[in-house]
């Protein structure tokens, strides 16, 4: 039973290889496709296929995961709640894997949305607490809100191209279309929030509230990617326009920034993480705006060099809280000797980070000097002023806590399961870093091709010579171990610049507080506990709505409208009289047997018409209702009932009906579709076995309909019965 709780990672383990053993096919340029009809009508198909791209995010999701897999198997040893955030997790791995797999557009945004729940539930995961609820509530509305705008886009692109894959989408492109500014603004909603971009990235840094395996997972492979991957993936239908450019370099640059900034304000080791994220989120999107093969080269290493030091330094945090009981920068310092296997992995995950050679992080940080020199010097310095803060950020979480004298006497041992993980990601980016040969061509190469929608070859190497990247990476060392001093007073600064101006969170929190006073504030108005009012407010309403349709419209009234027999005036005239009454008694049985004639003149137009059977039902109908609210009536206290002398109520009657009234004219001037008619008529008989059509719509042709309209009835008299039956509640006093 112990070793079962390491099934998970061992499923994650599987795929890794199974994916992994698709790397040839890829690597020699191949694209592995399949689907399955879902719903045909509509074209959508629950189609899958894997390319660089997709093989890249694949292998980082199940690689990652089974380590994370197996670090929470660990973690949460004797927590009960184990089994659940697996299943969290794995549901979550399911998710992301399906998004970048699917090929169809539903089945993407359905996988999409799948992510969005279950990185709520695993950041409100620690439900008990106020903080966990709020900002796990946060991440759905902002994610949330975002998917929406992206199925907006989504919908768009099908519309245009009349097909839901994503690949013929690359082939034929939008930036010539009319409606790509709004495809693009959709589309890019959707991934900047996902991917916490500014104005939206304050959601991720307070998503910590998760358990530390589930931030580590969320930021090194999958969901705060899943931004990245879809402009990536559609970087060939969507990339290269202006708007692409200035809106991606724009946000990349700000986010990178206020990343980079906002992480040496932080004390907390896991929040310090979080906004290094924030800080290489908005690096990614600012290379994909560039769009050169050069930039989108330097993206697609930097989402591989990213992953490895994220999860290596995400894990090493966790090893530090276990260990010591806090995260808090000022509270560890000197626990090297005590600590080692906790300093290697840091140590490890550090360097790449801070791009020391010959470490992984090095050629992603040589390559993305390399793209912003060929753009602009305003890119390049904001790209160094990041770089700096990153090295800074570095030797806070690897010399910082480790070096000095002890903080604490002891640490407590870890198993394992525990390190084994972030060890051999700082094992694989050295590795990889000192010999990218494995990975340029193989891996590389097969991604740059599938993004930019053309065949590339490359060549990967640690030393280019002396040139402006290899001076710039030495610029960025040396300011960063210079500036790694003034950290506390830079802290200091930052902490008193949120003090005094706040920040987006706040902004956010303000304007949901604003929404739930206007939402209480609505509801203290139009829920009021009086039903006239509620039937004044609805009928108004819909008069206003009405009369708005007739006046916009083409209003034409067929010209036998006034043409009335004596037997339609003396319906009509029963009908008012019956009304007039229902208005003017003062008793409540007069009222009710009054409407009863209303209805009953309904009938008798119906038979005039020749709709037998509609007479027949509302008869029944309105005898039920008479009879029904008779009986309820001998139980209510007897009160006298007073006239019905509202004005405005009379006006709004008085407009609704005449305004009823000219529809129902103005529709019998319109050709009749009778395309329904004609299908259910020759359809009763074969298809439903019933001679009465309107018997066999009901409970055949919109057989579901019907039975959702019983279960209300049904569920409305139940609660009737109950309330009813309920009594008073007595209170002490």
């Amino acid at each position: 039973m112990t070793l079962l709780r390491f099934l998970p990672a061992l499923i994650s383990a599987l795929l890794f290889v199974g994916f992994a053993n698709q790397y040839s096919t890829i690597a020699a340029g191949g694209v592995i496709e399949a689907s399955w009809p879902w719903l045909p009508t509509l074209g959508v198909e629950l189609a899958f296929r894997l390319d660089g791209l997709s093989l890249l995010f694949a292998l980082l999701i199940t690689g990652i995961g089974a380590i994370i897999l197996s670090y929470a198997a660990d973690y949460f040893k004797t927590d009960p709640r184990r089994d659940r955030l697996q299943i969290l997790m794995g549901l979550f791995a399911l998710s992301m894997l399906g998004l970048v797999l699917a090929d169809d557009a539903i089945s993407l945004f359905l996988f999409w949305e799948g992510t969005t729940l279950t990185s709520f539930l695993l950041v409100g995961f620690d439900h008990h607490r106020d903080v966990a609820r709020r900002n796990a509530v946060q991440a759905l509305i902002i994610t949330g809100l975002g998917g929406l705008a992206l199925l907006i886009g989504l919908i768009t692109m099908h519309q245009i191209t009349g097909t839901w894959r994503l690949s013929e989408w690359n082939a034929l492109g939008f930036t010539e279309h009319a409606a790509y500014p709004l495809i693009l603004l959709a589309v890019l909603v959707g991934c900047f929030t996902k991917s916490a971009q500014f104005p939206f990235h304050y959601w991720l840094p307070n998503a910590m509230a998760a358990p530390t395996p589930v931030s580590a997972y969320l930021h090194s492979a999958t969901m705060v990617k899943a931004g990245i991957y879809l402009m990536l993936r559609l970087n060939p239908a969507l990339g290269g326009s202006d708007l692409w450019m200035t809106a991606l370099i724009s946000c990349g640059a700000i986010t990178m920034t206020l990343g980079a900034l906002w992480a040496l304000r932080q004390t907390d080791l896991k929040l310090m993480m979080a906004y290094t994220t924030v800080m290489a989120l908005g690096a990614l999107t600012l290379l994909i705006g560039l769009g050169s093969d050069k930039a989108l080269m330097a993206a697609i290493v930097f989402i591989l060099v990213h992953a490895l030091y994220k999860a290596a330094l995400f894990l090493s945090v966790g090893m530090m809280d276990k260990q010591v009981g806090t995260r808090d920068l000022r509270k560890i310092h000197g626990m090297g000797r005590r600590m080692p296997i906790a300093w290697a992995c840091a140590a490890l995950g550090a360097l790449s980070m801070a791009g020391i050679p010959p470490l992984l992080g090095f050629l992603g940080k040589e390559l993305i000097y390399a793209a912003t020199l060929g753009h602009s010097w305003w890119v390049s310095v904001i790209a160094l002023a990041a770089n700096v803060m990153m090295v800074m950020t570095a030797l806070a979480v690897a010399w910082g806590p480790f070096t000095g004298s002890p903080s604490h006497d002891s640490a407590k041992p870890i198993s394992v399961a525990i390190w084994w993980g972030s060890l051999l990601m700082g094992l694989l980016a050295l590795t990889l870093g000192s010999l990218p040969s494995l990975i340029d061509t193989r891996l590389i190469a097969p991604i740059l091709s599938a993004v930019t929608g053309r065949e590339q070859s490359l060549h990967l190497s640690l030393w280019h010579g002396i040139n402006g990247p290899l001076l710039m990476s030495l610029l960025t060392y040396a300011l960063g171990f210079a500036m790694y001093r003034l950290m506390p007073r830079i802290r200091a600064t930052l902490a008193d610049i949120e003090a005094r101006y706040g920040e987006m969170d706040q902004l956010y929190q303000w304007k949901l507080d604003s929404l739930h006073r206007l939402a209480a504030a609505t509801t203290r108005q139009l829920q009021n506990g009086r039903m006239t009012f509620y039937l004044r407010v609805t009928f108004g309403v819909m008069s206003l709505t009405l009369w708005a349709a007739l006046l916009n419209g083409a209003l034409a009234l067929p010209p036998t409208a006034l043409a009335l027999s004596w037997v339609d005036i003396i319906v009509g005239l029963l009908a008012m009289v019956g009304t007039w009454v229902v208005v003017r008694t003062e008793s409540r049985l007069i009222a009710i047997s009054a409407l009863g004639i209303v209805g009953a003149t309904v009938s008798i137009v119906f038979v005039m018409f020749g709709a037998i059977d509609v007479a027949m039902t509302q008869l029944l109908v309105d005898t039920l209702m008479v009879v029904f609210i008779a009986v309820a009536l001998v139980r209510l206290p007897r009160v006298k009932l007073e006239r019905i002398t509202n004005r405005i109520a009379g006006v709004i009657a008085i407009t609704l009906g005449a305004g009823v009234t000219l529809a129902m004219l103005a529709v019998l001037t319109v050709p009749i579709d009778l395309t329904l008619s004609n299908y259910f008529g020759q359809n009763s008989l074969t298809q439903a076995l019933g001679r009465n059509v309107v018997n066999v719509i009901l409970v055949d042709f919109r057989a579901m309909d019907t039975l959702g309209e019983i279960s209300v009835v049904v569920i409305a008299a139940l609660a009737a019965i109950a309330a009813l039956k309920s009594k008073p509640e007595v209170k002490d006093f």
